[in-house]
């Protein structure tokens, strides 16, 4: 199809991650990495050391006292919750604006994508699941699709709007049809581009159809799907296509979850988003659906 093609062709318009990110990633693996040298790269940019002091403090990622250099952010958060810090800096430039197609204003999709991401990790934390270090990196990242993909579906609204109403279909599965490509595939190519882990590039894959990812990669996939439906029925982030997807309960079946831990998660997100919303602007929620 033309269509899909001229989508895949607008990836390349999309910034490449900083080096910054690449860099930080690149050091994660190593546990013999000096924190002097860490922190030098993320000096390099005062701008960036900023922001990473400032979520360092946030209740969230935060310490119980002060933070105030960046080797003590370090030091006392760990690697790992600092490249995610770093990596929420370089993402949000590119989510925080309005996304045509999907309705949502310019707070929008950042919210969903920081409240996923936070969802994702909790799930991770209460449900005792191991070797799911990127569930922060993949719940942040699984909707970058709609950054390249909205403009078409703009184009193509009503199309895509008859083909739910006829079919019965999910929006994901419309796009599909009407553009011949959806948002969760144009996600994993974009994260491709930036030499993305594959478990990441799987979660944004196949996020909205679980039972599709091969097992390797399936419970990472089951939390951000678990998560992003969680973050829809709170109303956090909540655009045009909110309420034209299906849970797969399955995929919540598999991880284990129940009420009283989406409840307990439901919270720790609102109380997250609504601070980070603070910190980066006012935070706006939707009407949550009904679940």
């Amino acid at each position: 199809m033309i269509e899909r093609k001229a989508i895949l062709a607008q990836i390349n318009s999309v910034p490449s991650m900083p080096s910054v990110v690449m860099e930080l990633r690149k050091y994660l693996s190593d546990p013999d990495v000096s924190f002097d040298k860490l922190a030098k790269v993320i000096e390099y940019d005062p701008g960036l050391t900023v922001n990473v002091l400032q979520l360092a403090n946030s209740a969230y990622f935060g310490w119980s006292r002060t933070i105030q250099t960046v080797k003590d952010a370090i030091t006392r958060l760990g690697t790992n919750r600092v490249f995610q810090m770093v990596l929420c800096m370089s993402v949000a430039p590119l989510v925080r604006k309005p996304i045509m197609g999907y309705d949502t204003d310019s707070e929008g999709l950042w919210q969903h994508s920081i409240a996923t991401a936070m969802a994702a990790e909790q799930m991770v934390q209460k449900l005792g699941l191991r070797g799911l270090d990127e569930a922060f990196t993949a719940g942040l990242l699984h909707d970058m699709g709609k950054i390249v993909l909205g403009t078409f579906v703009e184009v193509d609204d009503i199309s895509i709007k008859e083909i739910m109403a006829s079919d019965n279909l999910t929006f994901n599965e419309a796009e599909q049809m009407a553009l011949g490509i959806d948002h969760a595939e144009v996600a994993s190519e974009l994260l491709t581009t930036w030499n993305l882990p594959e478990n990441v590039v799987a979660a944004a894959r196949w996020h909205h159809q679980p039972e599709r990812a091969e097992d390797e990669h399936r419970q990472l996939v089951d939390v951000i799907h678990v998560a992003d439906y969680l973050c829809l029925s709170l109303g956090v982030g909540m655009g045009s296509d909110a309420t034209h997807y299906r849970a797969d309960t399955e995929a919540h079946g598999r991880l284990g979850m129940n009420d009283i831990i989406a409840e307990e998660v439901g919270e720790t997100v609102l109380a997250g988003v609504e601070e980070l919303g603070t910190m980066f602007g006012a935070a706006k929620k939707g009407k949550p659906i009904e679940v």
